[in-house]
């Protein structure tokens, strides 16, 4: 691959500002500001390869279909998405759309940017490795099916629906590959083998029959007489929990399995590369919620489903006093759900939970959830990304399970192909104020993805 590497090298800088200009189109997720014209810009992208693409409209947010026909024997699902999270986050150094270019310490250049890892980066740098590719060598070695959504920060809930209702529009493909930066701080290189399913919900307490106030909030100094939802909200969140965040919800762990032998046995032959302290150092966090040791708490991460506050909120949140008593008080949640837990059956466990313990007045609102998902390591895609780390010099850490969530089991459970997700290249602060990605692993994220598509060609 050096005649394709040397051709990355030299016009890298035209890659780079690529990557840059797509980071600056904003193409956020909750408020819509962007999404249809960076739906357009990839299918821009997908047609600049010679390929074919449409935007397609659906109830929410459009998602990018497209086919580019090389002559080769197979054809890769392409998934990415392209929306991102807000940037109302505090402590941001530069404009979140600016993609300005930081000297970082222990990184060096990166890109300072919303999207830049999560996933907008990853996106436009592999198309631009598509196009080096093709310059070179003429044609790539697969042909490729490009889906990619404008939800997946909202729980992919027009693409959940669209593959399976479409299957015949992706029943080529053989494989699936979600392009992403898959090196820790510390530049250790790490491949999952799999996702957790996710349930994201509200729970609401109102003034009702039990009391508070029904309408409106009212003076502060009524509560001699009346019912505060806010502490009815609070009270019904500490029966879910006890300490540790040890989850009390009966039935919500059902089905719940923990490593195989094989993948604790991973963890054990590689344990120089399961770095916790770096974890630690990079998130300002002092210690874990779980005792024991490496093998102990990487297990834990990978095993254990979580319930989560995200947000809470009810009554006055603003500057200097304000005496309130709120008729109403709300909290975001999640659940992380690890194989073989089934998330109707988290849903019925939390709103029984409730009921039993005197709150049937809460309200839950189900905002999206889909279940987890594994892919066998002997898989030929993963063991050509496996390949591509080696050749390029790197150890790799196999992680059993991704502890965040992607539409995964779309592909395991629907089109019954397997995935794989990866790439050389650092990034990180995803969800956070100065998300950014190393200006040096795009090139190499680039080399990863022509070498990985190299592989995988000649493995099958």
């Amino acid at each position: 691959m050096q005649d394709v590497f040397n051709y990355l090298e030299q016009n890298f800088p035209a890659d780079l500002e690529a990557v840059r200009a797509f980071l600056r189109q904003p193409s956020i997720s909750y408020t819509g500001q962007g999404i249809q014209e960076t739906a357009e810009l990839v299918c821009g992208m997908i047609a600049d390869l010679g390929g074919t693409a449409r935007v397609i409209p659906t109830r929410g947010h459009p998602l990018v279909y497209g086919r580019l026909d090389e002559g080769a024997q197979q054809t890769v699902l392409y998934y990415s998405m392209y929306d991102v999270m807000p940037t109302d986050e505090p402590g941001w150094s530069v404009d979140p759309f600016a993609a300005e270019i930081l000297d970082l310490p222990q990184f060096g250049p990166s890109i300072v940017a919303r999207g830049a890892v999560n996933t907008k980066g990853p996106t436009a740098a592999f198309f631009r490795a598509l196009k080096a590719y093709k310059t070179v060598r003429g044609k790539l070695p697969v042909n490729f099916i490009f889906i990619v959504e404008g939800e997946e920060e909202m729980g992919s809930r027009q693409f959940n629906q669209f593959v399976p209702a479409n299957k015949e529009l992706f029943a080529d493909a053989k494989v699936a590959l979600f392009p992403f930066f898959s090196q820790h701080e510390n530049m250790q290189t790490y491949m999952w083998l799999g996702t957790k399913g996710i349930l994201y919900f509200e729970l609401t307490a109102n003034g009702g029959e039990w009391g508070g106030p029904r309408s409106r909030g009212i003076h502060g100094c009524f509560a001699g007489w009346v019912h505060n939802p806010a502490w009815r909200l609070v009270q019904a969140l500490a029966t879910m929990v006890g300490p540790d965040d040890r989850i009390l919800v009966e039935g919500l762990r059902d089905g719940a399995v923990g490593l195989t032998p094989a993948e604790r046995a991973l963890i054990a032959d590689n344990l120089d590369l399961f770095d916790t302290q770096t974890f630690l150092d990079a998130n300002d966090v002092k210690r874990f919620k779980w005792q024991g040791d490496a093998i102990a708490q990487w297990e834990k991460l990978f095993t254990e489903p979580t319930l989560n506050i995200d947000g809470i909120w009810g009554g006055y949140t603003g500057p200097e006093t304000k005496t309130l008593l709120p008729h109403q008080a709300s909290v975001k949640m999640d659940v992380r759900m690890v194989p073989n837990m089934d998330p109707d059956h988290v849903v019925a466990s939390i709103r029984q939970h409730l009921d039993r313990h005197g709150f049937a007045d809460i309200e839950m609102n189900v905002l999206n959830k889909y279940p987890w998902s594994k892919v066998p390591l002997d898989a030929p895609v993963v063991q050509a990304m496996l390949k591509t780390y080696t050749q390029l010099g790197h150890r790799v850490q196999v992680q059993a399970i991704n502890p965040g969530s992607a539409p995964y089991w779309i592909f395991e459970r629907v089109l019954g192909i397997p995935y794989i997700t990866g790439g050389l290249g650092h990034g990180a602060r995803q969800h956070s104020s100065n998300e950014y990605c190393t200006v040096q692993g795009v090139l190499d994220f680039e080399k990863s993805m022509v070498l990985f598509l190299e592989n995988y060609a000649q493995m099958v």
